[in-house]
């Protein structure tokens, strides 16, 4: 974090208007207990929730068991942030409004869109379960967050397993002040193109907010996609494939046909993997219009409207990003993201020092991209 802050300096971000499209909290479900019903409530006080994660807290206990291919892997310890201290369990009110807030600005960040990480990780058989979980986590935000400081923002989780009861929450909360938009997870079992979907996107674009998708490893917990890989191997493939999945499935259903004004994210992916996809949509649907029958462009045009967080930018190879930068037009669909705190996170300085970005195009990547999309004052 020393690093970052000097960094930050030497580059004068305190002078730029950076907002950090996807940084995590890990739930305080205790503190959420007092917005959620039983059983999820008692499960929420047992003893030590946090330490046992929500997959084995809350969804093995009532909503079906998580499988997790690399759980083996579970005992590598791994660096935990120290500027953080002993909050590491989980994120109270006063650690996100203190802490956490002042360790931002350090780096120049000047808002943040603090979202939920157990959750999205978890495989939900059971829609009650998620119902109750999606609507604890926002109403704990509301009451003990959000609002208190205008930089900090959340996007609402939103139960996929109950469309019904997922527009219900965006209509309760979209209005709300420091909800950005609303959150699924790129591991949910349903996919994006489904026809029960409509109500999610329907709701979505009448409050005229974005949806985003958020990957992780997880793409089916009930197949043997990742048996035997490691830990390096399966976090290389499953953050991408998990929203390649939802992209490929509710373009080819005609999803940004059917509802045009509305506004898609997809999150901590990566970028490299969009110039395959975007081929290979391509190359597939000229072969067979007759399955994707609502499409009105290519695949690509489509997938170039979409917007894409930065995080984690893949800079094995620097000399493939220039040319799939202006290949995406990222100048103005890329969003700035830290995934802040976790092992991997990107520094603002990670889009800043992109030798081939002109000036308006850092602003619009760092923080200007991200006040249109999510309507920031």
């Amino acid at each position: 974090m020393e690093n970052a802050i000097q960094q930050a300096e030497e580059r004068g971000l305190e002078r730029m208007f950076i907002v950090d499209t996807d940084c995590h909290q890990v739930e305080p479900f205790r503190a959420m207990a007092k917005y959620a019903k039983d059983p999820i409530k008692n499960i929420f006080t047992a003893p030590d929730p946090e330490e046992d994660y929500i997959q084995r807290s809350i969804y093995t206990q009532y909503a079906g068991t998580y499988k997790d291919p690399t759980q083996h892997l579970r005992g590598i310890k791994t660096t935990k942030r120290p500027e953080l201290g002993d909050n590491v369990g989980s994120y109270s009110s006063e650690l996100l409004l203190g802490i956490f807030r002042r360790l931002m600005r350090d780096i120049g960040i000047k808002s943040s869109i603090v979202i939920p990480t157990p959750t999205l990780f978890a495989t939900v058989s059971k829609p009650d379960a998620e119902v109750t979980v999606a609507n604890a986590y926002i109403d704990y935000m509301l009451d003990a967050v959000l609002g208190r400081e205008p930089d900090i923002l959340t996007l609402a989780y939103i139960p996929t397993g109950a469309p019904d009861k997922a527009a219900d929450l965006i209509e309760r909360v979209g209005s709300e002040k420091g909800v950005a938009g609303f959150l699924v997870s790129g591991s949910c079992p349903t996919l994006a193109g489904s026809d029960s979907w409509d109500p999610i996107f329907d709701a979505c674009q009448r409050k005229g907010m974005p949806l985003s998708f958020h990957g992780n490893r997880s793409i089916d917990a009930d197949t043997p996609f990742y048996r035997g890989m490691e830990v390096v191997a399966s976090h290389a493939l499953g953050f991408p494939l998990g929203l390649i999945r939802h992209i490929t499935s509710l373009i080819f259903s005609g999803v940004p046909v059917r509802f045009p004004n509305l506004k898609l994210v997809f999150m901590e992916g990566g970028i490299t993997w969009l110039p395959w996809l975007y081929n290979r949509l391509d190359d597939e649907y000229t072969k067979r219009r007759i399955e994707a029958p609502l499409l009105e462009k290519l695949p690509s045009e489509y997938l170039k409207g979409f917007y894409y967080t930065s995080q984690p930018l893949e800079q094995s190879h620097p000399e493939t990003l220039e040319p799939m930068f202006q290949w995406m037009d990222f100048e103005n669909h890329l969003l700035y993201a830290s995934d802040y705190p976790h092992w991997d996170f990107d520094v603002p300085s990670v889009i800043y020092d992109l030798p081939f970005l002109s000036e308006s195009a850092k602003k619009k990547i760092l923080g200007e991209n991200a006040r249109k999309v999510f309507k920031l004052e």
